[in-house]
């Protein structure tokens, strides 16, 4: 959207003013259930090597976090158990 500093000749007047605003749903249970349409524009984002980079870092941390959780949820399993394991009736 651009504003008053971007465009010289602005006059105050909101690009596409002629459309008619919707009316304001005030029911919850509506606004969440409301049936949504995707737009699609025909843009695609192109990211930056940096950002491909980063993205990438992003993700082996993510999956390194994981990882360190199901093995202290092992360990702390294991621990709790002990060696009650193997006592039990048969």
């Amino acid at each position: 959207m651009l504003d008053k500093g971007q465009i010289k000749d602005w006059d105050g007047t909101p690009e596409g003013g002629d459309k008619p605003v919707p009316p304001a749903k005030t029911d919850i249970a509506k606004m969440i259930f409301a049936p949504r349409e995707a737009v699609a524009t025909g843009e695609r984002v192109t990211l930056t090597p940096e950002q491909v980079f980063a993205r990438k870092r992003r993700g082996q941390w993510i999956a390194l976090a994981l990882f360190a959780f199901v093995i202290l949820v092992f360990v702390l399993t294991m621990t709790k158990l002990g060696a009650n394991v193997m006592v039990r009736d048969l």
